[in-house]
């Protein structure tokens, strides 16, 4: 079961961008603090402007001086802990140092958002050594979690360690949706995409995407957000004419207001281990479109509840053909809206639940 009146300590490197990991984290981290544990949060660097401290229930904890001097500082602060969880690395490191050097007794959570990219790149003499460093720690894990099938499976071939699933949850606001409040056609059409857009996202389909349509469905708006460098270089350096909105702060509010007035959501990453943002929009009865990738199978069934491809030039055909006919999609509809609700707080509990059952602390 879910523990209550314990010590819990929450490690994530950095909270200063709405990365969907992050907000996660903060999302555990209430659910936990909620079942009257005394939970604090570890971090690094922290923008309270990002993550305001009236939206935690929680003690949040930033060491902003040298890196390897935080390190041990949140090491020897966690040592009394019951349970500890972490985020990303290097805090699985904090956890090592704080078991050796101060005898910490935790029970330790990793639970993994992203595949470990250098473990499949050239590596430095950096990378090696961390390398090395995580295959030693990571058998002393006791309790590995992945949040999609396909993670799972990435880090049973990497880490020789099995993991459990823990699939990240809706929030309510998304889930409380009425179609009522949704017009099916919209002047002008519209597609709103939202997400963490880094390298590898391939971003760039989306405005091949955009630019071939723009000619075909008059007045076709093109809706972006994401706080990222990456997206300030193709606003800079995009050459295409048309309606097309770069939109840099937006709160939950402001993302439902323009979910609602969306016509369709387009993935292009084929780099991801699970992403959010298909179910929020399946859940505003919103076509997706998605690469047919192993992870975006675990959400999208073809046909059924929206669309998977295979390459670029059927992700732009697909993308026309939903919006020039918009009673194609509608069939799909009710089964992307309940694939949506599985996703919500009650089957996230019950998981948390089983996984901490594993690993009880008396």
């Amino acid at each position: 079961m879910i523990p209550t009146n314990k010590k819990i300590a929450v490690l994530h490197p950095y909270l200063n961008n709405k990365w969907w990991a992050a907000l996660m984290m903060i999302y555990l981290s209430n659910f936990l603090s909620n079942k009257k544990n005394d939970l604090i949060l570890y971090t690094f660097s922290y923008n309270k402007k990002v993550f305001p401290l009236e939206e935690t229930n929680f003690l949040i904890k930033y060491y902003n001086t040298f890196k390897v001097l935080s390190i041990f500082k949140i090491a020897y602060n966690i040592r009394n802990s019951d349970y500890i969880i972490i985020w990303n690395s290097p805090m699985h490191f904090v956890w090592v140092i704080s078991k050796i050097l101060f005898w910490s007794k935790a029970k330790l959570i990793w639970w993994n958002h992203h595949y470990p990219w250098y473990y499949s790149s050239n590596a430095n003499v950096y990378i090696k050594l961390k390398r090395l460093l995580e295959t030693k720690c990571i058998k002393k894990i006791d309790l590995l979690i992945s949040n999609s099938k396909y993670l799972q499976q990435s880090i049973k071939s990497i880490y020789k360690r099995d993991s459990e699933i823990l699939y990240p949850v809706l929030d309510d606001k998304f889930l409380d949706y009425n179609i009522k409040d949704k017009s099916i056609v919209f002047t002008p059409p519209t597609i709103f995409i939202y997400g963490r857009w880094v390298k590898g996202k391939n971003l760039k389909l989306i405005f091949q995407t955009y630019e071939v349509l723009k000619d075909k469905i008059p007045n076709l708006v093109l809706k972006i957000w994401w706080e990222w460098d990456l997206l300030t270089k193709y606003k800079n350096k995009s050459n295409i004419e048309g309606n097309i909105f770069f939109l840099w702060t937006l709160n939950k509010e402001q993302i439902i207001k323009n979910l609602k007035q969306s016509n369709l959501f387009l993935f292009s990453s084929k780099v991801d281990s699970f992403w959010l943002v298909i179910l929020e929009s399946m859940a505003f009865w919103i076509p997706v479109i998605s690469y047919n990738v192993s992870w975006a199978k675990e959400i999208i069934k073809n046909w059924i509840n929206w669309y998977l491809v295979n390459s670029e030039k059927e992700f732009i055909s697909r993308s026309y053909e939903v919006l020039s006919n918009s009673s194609l999609g509608a069939k799909l509809w009710i089964w992307a809206v309940k694939t949506a609700n599985k996703f919500w707080v009650h089957n996230f509990e019950k998981q948390l639940s089983n996984l901490f059952n594993s690993i009880s602390v008396k």
